[in-house]
């Protein structure tokens, strides 16, 4: 079917990438495209979803310990060289740790301090136990974040951070596209957009940055990073966008490989992959694989979306989903509480019966910090990416003899209660006459 097709591309998100030979089955993905010729030609070529807004932006900008922006190496030497004439100051030249190994360091007393914004690093990553343990043990722990967090928890100093609408920046989309962001409203007293309060900090240790606005910082990190060379506030000026790599001269590229690829001889490379088992497999002890993830109407642990009246009312707590085989077997119904325990952790939370899970597989969303899912989940990571092998998880499960309402109201939309609109219908908004186009009027809005 794909090698008949005329054009293929294959769109995949954290069900593959979360495994412990996630980036093996991605490589697989993209050796099957480019030998069917789905490269290179519009309508095809490969699309890993990021789990979250902006995660690719944050790839892009050098949030990676071996990677500068535009993903250039810290250990080339020209690379370091450009780095150093920019900033002025000497740049290591080795790697340094991703929140795995830094966990790592801190109970092997190599690391000990740790300063953390916007992540809910003791709910979301793998083995939340373990890196709890970890927090607790550092000498000093900041955490900068938009809400007091339960990483704040952990925290000897906690900075008030300004969320999106609050500030202004850019977003980049899986598609590499590069939009800018308004602020829309003024931050709350106290907060700040995170740039001003890392620059705040820089200063009291005599750096002497005098940044005003975003836009001064992104001129500065497309001087040093070619892939980025032109992109600039004023070129993102309204709805208008830009796709990396962009030239000097704005000139952007919307689909990538036309002419050859990014090796020396312009030609694309297979790369082989080995099967591998995945490393936390059901057992005697541990009989039901627990598979967890995201949730429709709530944001990761929820430290967001749980303020948000409507949605608390829609979904108030967590739930496992199980299946209606297996819950004929076990005596469970729509709201049993049970416990379930792996080598790692144990929870307590009641249970859905669906037919959305089938057989020993259970389900369980991570909107919670009572009762959190990573709890439950092992360290083990890819060995290339180290993405987390979030999916490959083994439990078992023991009914309690408590029994209470379902998890989810009858209000939730799984009972027939669709949301009352098709996604966020903005042409109604920009008829508003309190509405004001963002940036200088330029832009056309054609509304039907």
């Amino acid at each position: 079917m794909i090698a008949e097709a005329n054009e293929v591309c294959v769109l995949w998100a954290m069900g593959v990438t979360q495994h412990s030979m996630g980036s093996d089955t991605s490589t697989a993905i993209s050796n099957l495209l480019l030998l069917t010729g789905n490269y290179m030609r519009t309508g095809t070529g490969s699309y890993p979803l990021r789990g979250h807004n902006n995660v690719q932006g944050a790839s892009d900008h050098g949030a990676m310990p071996h990677f500068l922006p535009g993903y250039q190496s810290v250990d080339d030497p020209e690379v370091r060289s450009r780095f150093e004439a920019g900033w002025k100051v000497k740049l290591p030249a080795t790697k340094g740790l991703d929140n795995h190994e830094m966990v790592k360091a801190i109970h092997a007393g190599r690391l000990k301090a740790m300063y953390i914004f916007g992540e809910e690093m003791s709910l979301v990553d793998s083995n939340s136990n373990y890196v709890c343990k970890a927090f607790s043990k550092l000498d000093f722990f900041v955490v900068q974040d938009v809400f007091f967090s339960h990483t704040c928890e952990f925290a000897d100093v906690v900075l008030p951070a300004s969320p999106s609408l609050e500030k202004e920046g850019t977003f980049t989309s899986t598609e590499r596209r590069i939009q800018r962001l308004y602020e829309v409203f003024q931050p709350l007293e106290g907060s700040r957009p995170d740039w001003q309060i890392i620059q705040g900090i820089a200063n009291r240790l005599g750096a002497n940055w005098k940044y005003e606005h975003p836009s001064e910082i992104y001129r500065e990190i497309a001087s040093l990073t070619p892939m980025l060379a032109g992109v600039t506030y004023e070129r993102l000026e309204g709805f208008k966008s830009l796709q990396w790599p962009v030239a000097s001269d704005g000139t952007d590229e919307p689909l990538l490989y036309t002419k050859q690829f990014n090796f020396p001889d312009g030609k694309a490379r297979l790369f082989p992959v080995s099967f591998r088992e995945a490393t936390d497999r059901p057992d005697a002890a541990f009989d039901l694989h627990l598979n967890n993830g995201g949730l429709l109407e709530h944001f990761h642990s929820g430290n967001m979306t749980y303020r948000v009246e409507g949605i608390h009312e829609t979904v108030p707590d967590v739930f496992v989903e199980v299946s209606p085989a297996l819950a004929e077997e076990r005596r469970i119904e729509s709201g049993t509480w049970v416990q379930l325990t792996s080598l790692y952790g144990e929870v307590r939370v009641r249970a859905l019966v669906t037919d959305r899970v089938s057989g020993n597989e259970l389900y369980m969303p991570m909107n919670s910090t009572e009762s959190p899912v990573n709890r439950l989940t092992s360290s083990y990571t890819d060995p290339v990416t180290h993405t987390p092998a979030y999916k490959e998880a083994s439990v078992r499960l023991l009914v309690l003899p408590e029994t209470g309402d379902s998890p989810l109201p009858h209000r939730n939309s799984r009972f027939g209660q669709p949301t009352p609109q098709l996604g966020v219908e903005v042409e109604r908004k920009w008829k508003r006459t309190d509405y004001h186009f963002p940036g200088n009027g330029l832009v056309q809005i054609r509304t039907t």
